[in-house]
């Protein structure tokens, strides 16, 4: 009993009453102690891994995009940069030229991906009719919103670098392919070489017939596609000039189109995508019976 007297002495002050301990209330220590276990409940819940958005297509960890048409660029553009600097250097200025192709990769597989693997495969199973139904529902609501932010931000930022490649594809492949293609393919056809000096009208041929001021009217397509006047040994040389001239016409008009394409994009895309949301919130939350049918 020695040991019990001797740990009451030690809890009691000189009055022989218990001495006064920072003990919290019953309640309290109840909250403090449910809080304890509720706690790593909460914490263990969200780091169980069957949560639905931590896991599969979720979890950013687990996103690999399948690109292989930017796999393709990827590669193309690897190969050039090592024909033309040579392997020593590329060796040399590896990381530089890595980041740079591997990066211009990338932009081009966000933009491939996207439409693959996400607006492909969400258009196949819900089809079209989210985009303007004749009532919206919080579902076709959502996709129609998500659909338009998401195409902003990722065409706004794509189609730049798609443009820059194209006009590079159009410079070095296309315009040669005009200007000798197309030299060579109106001396097959038998046109008499012609070149100009100037502008406007301070315009002045120094080699060739005419006169350099006068209208030059654009040839039609049955008018070059017509070989009458030509010398049946020189079809062949036609045919292939023709062909080189028409490549090099092709490059020009693709990059006309995504030139106007990033300038859409890049002017009206917001615009546009932001109206569109405003449509489907008035249509789902001011007018959610019209029509009424």
């Amino acid at each position: 009993m020695d040991w019990m007297h001797e740990d009451r002495h030690r809890h009691t002050n000189g009055n022989g009453r218990l001495a006064s301990k920072n003990y919290l209330p019953l309640g309290a220590s109840a909250a403090l102690l449910s809080a304890a276990l509720v706690v790593p409940t909460a914490a263990d819940a969200f780091s169980k891994p069957n949560v639905a958005i931590s896991t599969g297509e979720f979890n950013p960890a687990n996103f690999r995009p399948v690109c292989p048409a930017s796999d393709g660029v990827y590669r193309f553009a690897q190969t050039t940069t090592q024909n033309l600097v040579g392997s020593d250097n590329f060796v040399e200025y590896g990381p530089l030229i890595a980041g740079g192709l591997l990066r211009i990769r990338l932009e081009l597989c966000v933009v491939e991906s996207f439409f693959n693997e996400a607006v492909g495969p969400f258009i196949e199973r819900e089809g079209v009719k989210w985009i303007l139904p004749l009532h919206e529902t919080v579902e076709t609501f959502l996709a129609g919103t998500i659909f338009a932010l998401a195409s902003t931000f990722i065409l706004v930022g794509s189609t730049k670098i798609v443009s820059v490649l194209v006009t590079y594809a159009d410079l070095f492949l296309g315009a040669p392919c005009r200007w000798f293609g197309g030299f060579a393919f109106d001396r097959a056809r038998g046109k008499p070489v012609t070149l100009d000096i100037g502008f406007g009208p301070f315009k002045t041929r120094v080699v060739g017939p005419g006169d350099a001021k006068e209208n030059k009217k654009d040839e039609t397509l049955a008018e070059i596609l017509d070989f009458k006047s030509v010398e049946s040994k020189f079809i062949p040389v036609v045919i292939v000039t023709g062909v080189v001239k028409a490549t090099g016409e092709t490059s020009k008009f693709a990059r006309d189109v995504f030139e106007a394409i990033d300038l859409f994009v890049g002017r009206y895309l917001t615009l546009l995508a932001s109206g569109y949301i405003g449509i489907k919130f008035i249509h789902f939350k001011v007018f959610p019976d019209f029509p009424p049918f």
